[in-house]
């Protein structure tokens, strides 16, 4: 299990999420405590780098970006964007 941790930023962003997007956020933090490295590469060309994505929301509207410090057991959640 990995602990999800987030800087001031992020919480922020979170606030300005849209309430219909708030339980497909708190979905993909759980999604993060357990699978991780199941996200999308940031940078498709290298496929085994820490920096991950992963889209939540009715067809993908918002999007996580974050990195998994594996040593630590913890994912830094960077980004939250809401696109929808």
């Amino acid at each position: 299990m990995y602990t999800v941790s987030k800087s001031k930023q992020v919480d922020e962003q979170i606030t300005a999420l849209p309430v219909e997007a708030l339980a497909a956020f708190h979905e993909v933090t759980v999604f993060l405590q357990v699978a991780p490295w199941s996200g999308n590469p940031f940078v498709r060309e290298r496929p085994d780098a820490p920096m991950r994505t992963q889209t939540f929301g009715d067809g993908g509207s918002g999007m996580v970006t974050y990195l998994i410090i594996e040593y630590r057991r913890l994912v830094e959640i960077i980004h939250v964007a809401w696109y929808g």
